[in-house]
């Protein structure tokens, strides 16, 4: 029996109703949160207080944007780029265990890629692989490896930058803000300590050289700045609860920063308050801001990243604000970065590139003289090709 589509069709335009519904109260939401931004644009002093009382409040947990310098709507626009950086990039995929198939297995790859300013230069290649495996199904922890995974990200990135010659701009794909709640078992707390440490570590490095380190976040849909002014209105009215007090919900920074910021533009810089904080090296803290990557007929939005040393150099945030934009201009229709695309086409795991994993795995524990590995009876059912539906009228 498949869909039928006439039970469905009445529900489908029941959902329509809602979102309608919906998209007239996050209009006025939206509208609100705008005017609340207007209204605290220059009071800087005040925010960042209100930021110090609702950690008082709220404890580590906060998260939230916390302003530097900028007035919150202000806005700059494309600067010309000047020093041409060394590019480098870096993402990661992955295959996950599945107690289904003939070996629960995990593999993750990295890739990534250098490029000299130069024009007549052609992209330098990398890759890594990392496999996981344990013979007690139940060891397996799908955020612990997706860590693992990012951190192996960023660890390419630095051994890349560091065979190119300054200015290096790093750009990874996904926020720089690594962070893992510990509810785990001890031995599994152990290696998430590792990892951080090794992730801080690379941070540190790449301060140190003064290679221009960033996250690249295509279509955000973070609340940071959005919360902060929750924070600032709660503490105006004299409102206790702070946690409860959410009277912009469903508002994204993307639709303040959406309408205000023209193509080619960024907004304020903001630090980012997170509970990674208390792990992270001073000079390391993330900061951010909005840039506009798309046409007048597209709004669309990337949050960028920065460690906060990066953040206190205008002149090379403005550079990397420029880098950026070239970059996700060189994509054409689809504003994202280039080299984070060509990234992610090493590092992606086809089906293809599974199979031929699982053979030659398989192939490897027959040639020792093990018993050859089965799919579950259900996985290899589902594999059959699907039988033929009669519709009786």
């Amino acid at each position: 029996m498949t869909i039928d589509y006439r039970q469905l069709y009445p529900k489908i335009r029941q959902l329509c109703d809602q979102v309608e519904q919906g998209a007239i109260h996050q209009r006025g939401r939206c509208q609100k949160a705008i005017e609340t931004l207007e209204r605290y644009q220059t009071d800087i002093e005040y925010l960042q207080q209100c930021v110090e009382k609702a950690l008082v409040q709220e404890g580590k947990t906060l998260r939230c944007a916390k302003p530097l310098d900028d007035p919150l709507q202000v806005t700059y626009p494309l600067p010309g780029l000047e020093n041409r950086f060394n590019l480098a990039a870096s993402d990661g995929s992955q295959i996950l265990p599945d107690r289904h198939a003939e070996l629960f297995f995990g593999l993750i790859n990295v890739g990534g890629l250098s490029l000299s300013p130069n024009a007549a230069a052609s992209p330098t290649e990398y890759s890594q692989s990392e496999f996981w495996y344990s013979s007690d199904n139940e060891d397996f922890n799908e955020a612990v490896f997706n860590f693992r995974r990012d951190v192996m990200e960023r660890k390419l990135l630095l051994e890349i930058s560091l065979r190119l010659e300054p200015p290096v701009l790093a750009l990874t794909d996904g926020p720089l803000e690594l962070w893992m709640e510990y509810r785990f078992p001890n031995e599994e707390r152990v290696e998430l300590k590792r990892l951080l440490q090794c992730y801080l570590s690379t941070l540190e490095t790449f301060q140190e050289r003064g290679i221009s380190l960033c996250g690249y976040v295509d279509r955000p849909e973070s609340s940071y700045v959005v919360r902060l002014l929750e924070l600032a209105t709660a503490m105006s009215e004299g409102r206790g609860d702070l946690r409860r007090f959410r009277p912009f919900k469903g508002v994204m920074d993307g639709d303040l920063f959406g309408a205000l910021l023209r193509p080619g533009e960024r907004s304020a810089l903001f630090a980012l308050q997170s509970p990674l904080l208390e792990h992270l090296p001073p000079e390391s803290a993330v900061c951010f801001f909005y840039l506009r990557v798309s046409s007048e007929i597209d709004s669309s939005l990337a949050r960028v990243e920065i460690p906060l040393w990066l953040a206190r150099e205008k002149p090379l945030v403005d550079q990397v604000h420029a880098a950026i934009i070239a970059q996700c201009r060189q994509s054409g229709a689809y504003a994202y970065p280039y080299l984070l695309h060509r990234a992610h086409e090493i590092a992606v795991v086809h089906p293809q590139d599974r199979e031929t994993i699982i053979r030659s795995l398989l192939i490897e524990l027959q040639r020792r003289g093990y018993p050859p590995a089965q799919l579950s009876h259900k996985q290899a059912l589902k594999n059959l090709p699907l039988r033929k539906i009669s519709h009786l009228e």
